[in-house]
C-alpha cells in the first residue's frame, strides 16, 4: 500500500495558511501538556517541507498536497490544532494524504498518548486529529481502569494499524472503510506494564460470519449426502480465558465496525 508514496509537502499551500496555522499554536500552547508540545518544533519545517517518513513507518501513502485546496488544508489544521490542544499526546503533523477518494488533509502521525499511563504504538498511528482525541478518551476512560481491575496492570503499548486505502473487509465490490480516512484503528495486541500481553483476535471461537459460512455449507452438504454430522472441536468449543474476556469488554468498542 506504499504505492504513490511521496514525503514532500509541496510549496502550493500558501505562506498565508501556515503563518495562520503558526499562530494558533502559539495562542494555544499555554493548553498544550506534556509531549504535545512536539508539535512546536516541526512547525519551521513546514515551509516549504513538512516532516516525512521514514520507509516502513507507516502505510500511509502520501499524495500531492494538490488533491486538497489551500482553504481545506488550513481549515483541517486549525481545527486539528484545536481538538488535540487539551491531549496529552506525542504526535507529529504529517504532509495530506490523497489516494483517489481516500485521506485526509491533515493526518498526524501518532507515537503515543497519555501522562502518567502513556501507551505507546507500534507502529506508529496514521489517524485524523478527531480520532486522536476519541482514542484518547477511551484509552482513559475505558481501557486503563478494565486493565487495572481486571489485570492488576495499565496497558503500556498497543500493536495495531490504521490508515489504509481500502474497502470494508477488503471486499473489491464494498465501500470504503473508515480505515480509509485515516479515522479507524485496528488493535488487536495489548502489551501490559508487567510485560504480559493480552490478544484480542484469539479465543473467541467463530464468528458471525464464519457461523454463517459454516451453516450455509451444512445445508449445501445436505442436499447431497442427506444429513452432515456437525464436529465439535477443541477450537471451536473452548472457552476463551477469563482475563481475556474482562478486558476484551472494554478494549474492544461496541462501534468499532469500520472493518
Amino acid at each position: 500500500m506504499n504505492e504513490d508514496e511521496q514525503s514532500g509537502f509541496p510549496t502550493l499551500v500558501s505562506a498565508i495558511a501556515v503563518c495562520g496555522f503558526a499562530l494558533l499554536v502559539a495562542l494555544t500552547a499555554p493548553l498544550w501538556s506534556g509531549p504535545a508540545q512536539n508539535w512546536l518544533g516541526p512547525l519551521k519545517n513546514w515551509l516549504p517541507m513538512a516532516p516525512s517518513l521514514e520507509h516502513g513507518d507507516t502505510q500511509a501513502p502520501q499524495a500531492p498536497a494538490t488533491a486538497w485546496t489551500d482553504e481545506e488544508i488550513q481549515t483541517a489544521l486549525m481545527q486539528c490544532v484545536q481538538a488535540l490542544a487539551p491531549v496529552t499526546a506525542d504526535v507529529a503533523p504529517l504532509a495530506p494524504i490523497r489516494s483517489d477518494d481516500c485521506g485526509t488533509p491533515a493526518p498526524v502521525l501518532v507515537k503515543s498518548i497519555g501522562g502518567t499511563d502513556k501507551v505507546s504504538f507500534d507502529p506508529p498511528l496514521v489517524l485524523d486529529c478527531a480520532m486522536v482525541v476519541g482514542l484518547d478518551r477511551w484509552l482513559r476512560e475505558s481501557v486503563q481502569p478494565a486493565a487495572r481491575e481486571a489485570l492488576s496492570s495499565p496497558v503500556s503499548k498497543i500493536i495495531g494499524s490504521s490508515y489504509a486505502c481500502r474497502n470494508v473487509y477488503n471486499l473489491p465490490n464494498g465501500h470504503l472503510s473508515q480505515h480509509a480516512f485515516a479515522n479507524a484503528v485496528d488493535l488487536p495486541m495489548f502489551v501490559l506494564a508487567d510485560g504480559r500481553k493480552v490478544d484480542v483476535t484469539h479465543g473467541w471461537g467463530p464468528t458471525q460470519r464464519d457461523l454463517i459460512a459454516a451453516a450455509k455449507a451444512k445445508k449445501a452438504a445436505a442436499g447431497v449426502t442427506g444429513s452432515v454430522g456437525q464436529q465439535k472441536t477443541e477450537e471451536n468449543t473452548k472457552e476463551p480465558a477469563s482475563d481475556v474476556v474482562k478486558i476484551s469488554t472494554a478494549l474492544v468498542p461496541s462501534s468499532a465496525t469500520s472493518a
